[in-house]
């Protein structure tokens, strides 16, 4: 009885240590692998995030050989998340970076959408839909830099590491975390990429979903200044506003002589430009994409939105 006790805790202990232990499905049979979760952690407490969060749920189980004991069945931990104004929510672990597929069915018929908070890649999201199977393909690019305030803060020092947890859903729609992760280090020019398959039964045959899903880290200069210029058609300057910057930023609306913008984004390492016309009325406003950091050095987007008076 001891041996059995004690090692029920040896493997307790190791399901619990760290995200190096990767089951290679996720703790429900049938839920289908979604995406990515990632958050910035210290290397001393890699994938402490998830495994010392008081949040957890009890949620299948994983069958381990216990050599002469037979095998035991230990339960698996997941965190589920909460849906809040529409976005979901990992409790205990927020402000990390989503990046994740979830499929509905409506009353229309079914459904897609990608989670995301990190700037979009340029290839987008594609999906190819065909008798054999859904595959999709997306990714996703995380900004960073300097904490606020070090001037001379090296990309290559550092101590912490990105955790890519995995991201689940279950038949029913909830979006989980299910504890198994990879992590890489450094802060620029880094990233991970996975893909995976899985078959269902679908209107009495086999179907294969695949997901194939990257990540990159990019540094970036802190943005010191964002300046909106306005310019007629004859290209007369009509104003400059130096904007406050800030997770909302404010609305331009553009002089009724305003024919075209100028965007200057200002950071340590001069003006990065860009050129809009205003829109028409019955247009839509322009959505100018900045991102900013926050103190610790994280990025996060921001849009700003220029219109016609």
């Amino acid at each position: 009885m001891r041996r059995l006790k004690w090692l029920l805790a040896a493997l307790g202990a190791l399901l619990l240590a760290g995200c190096s232990l990767a089951r290679p499905e996720a703790a429900g049979a049938g839920d289908r692998f979604a995406g990515f979760y990632v958050v910035r952690e210290d290397w001393a407490n890699e994938g402490g995030g998830f495994h010392d969060n008081p949040n957890l749920t009890a949620y299948g189980s994983t069958t381990v050989s216990a050599g002469d004991l037979g095998n035991l069945e230990l339960p698996d931990y997941v965190l589920f998340a909460e849906e809040e104004d529409g976005e979901y929510v990992f409790p205990g672990m927020e402000g990390g970076y989503s990046l994740f597929l979830i499929r509905e069915r409506r009353s229309y018929g079914p459904s897609s959408q990608l989670v995301s908070n990190m700037a979009p890649r340029e290839e987008g999201w594609h999906t190819n839909v065909t008798d054999e199977g859904t595959a999709d393909s997306f990714g996703g690019t995380i900004y960073c830099g300097a904490p606020l305030g070090e001037e001379d803060w090296d990309q290559w020092e550092t101590s912490q590491c990105w955790v890519v947890y995995q991201v689940y859903q279950t038949e029913d729609g909830r979006v989980y975390l299910s504890g198994i992760c990879t992590s890489f280090g450094g802060n620029g020019g880094f990233g991970y990429s996975a893909s995976q398959e899985q078959t269902r039964r679908e209107n009495g045959r086999s179907v294969t979903d695949r997901v194939e899903i990257s990540v990159g880290v990019e540094v970036i200069d802190r943005l010191e200044r964002l300046v909106v210029t306005q310019f007629d058609g004859g290209n007369n300057l009509l104003r400059s506003d130096d904007l406050a910057l800030g997770e909302e930023l404010p609305e331009v609306r553009c002089e009724a002589d305003t024919a075209w913008v100028l965007v200057e984004e200002i950071s340590r390492e001069g003006p990065v430009r860009t050129v809009y016309n205003v829109p028409a009325p019955e247009e839509d406003p322009v959505s100018h994409q900045v991102v900013l950091l926050n103190p610790e050095g994280l990025g996060y987007l921001a849009y700003l939105s220029i219109c016609r008076a």
